[in-house]
């Protein structure tokens, strides 16, 4: 198993629609995914289960497996996409701050994700250092940091880079191009941040997608960059 997890400081970069697509894209690779939403805004739920009423979900998600109300196992949707999701809702940040000062609460979330029969989960965070942020670097092997080009896209780049490191060691950290043009990408490498060779190029095709909870089209540009992204990932 390897957990990602897809952590930024800065919005709108890309980060839930990389957590969806990198999710579908490896599930096309015959991979076993569980994505874990453990966003607040939870925008990677309403892809997934939008046709689940909120009083089911309000019932089972992430902060009442935190809280330890339900077990991990209990906590987990099937969906249609063949890629099983646990959900957050607003009350996550709640929740997060009542479980702050709980200093084993990332411990017991690892040990949770380590009993799942999954190849790979894949964990969208909130844009923020919180409690939420630290839990889903404590269990990570791999952080993949979406990275737009604005100053303070790159400084958040550093400080979560900084972060990573103090979780523990032995954690890959490496940022995605997302949402940019050819011309953005050449500057950020330029920049010399670790990056991956793929990345997402800003595109209408993934907003509309991500707003419809559609899956991008077979062999669309999009959707090949994302596959791209899983192939390199896989191989990490």
């Amino acid at each position: 198993m390897k957990i990602i997890t897809i952590a930024s400081l800065k919005g709108g970069v890309g980060k839930t629609s990389i957590a969806v697509f990198l999710s579908l894209a490896l599930k096309n690779s015959k991979n076993s995914i569980l994505s874990i939403d453990i966003d607040h805004n939870n925008n990677l739920t309403d892809f997934f289960l939008r046709d689940i009423d909120i009083e089911t979900i309000q019932e089972r998600n992430i902060g009442q497996i935190l809280k330890g109300t339900i077990g991990i196992s209990e906590g987990i949707f099937k969906t249609d996409y063949g890629i099983d999701v646990i959900a957050s809702v607003p009350e996550l940040s709640t929740i997060a701050f009542e479980l702050l000062f709980d200093t084993a609460a990332p411990l017991r979330f690892a040990a949770m994700l380590k009993t799942l029969p999954y190849d790979f989960i894949i964990i969208d965070t909130p844009p923020a250092i919180s409690f939420e942020l630290s839990c889903a670097l404590h269990v990570a092997d791999i952080v993949l940091c979406p990275v737009g080009y604005s100053r303070w896209n790159i400084q958040g780049y550093s400080i979560l880079d900084a972060k990573v490191k103090r979780a523990g060691e032995n954690k890959y950290f490496i940022g995605v191009p997302s949402a940019v043009t050819d011309k953005r990408v050449e500057t950020l490498r330029a920049g010399g941040l670790k990056l991956t060779k793929s990345f997402i190029h800003k595109s209408e095709a993934i907003a509309t997608a991500s707003d419809s909870g559609k899956i991008l089209r077979e062999g669309s540009p999009s959707a090949e960059e994302f596959k791209s992204l899983a192939m390199e990932i896989v191989k990490l």
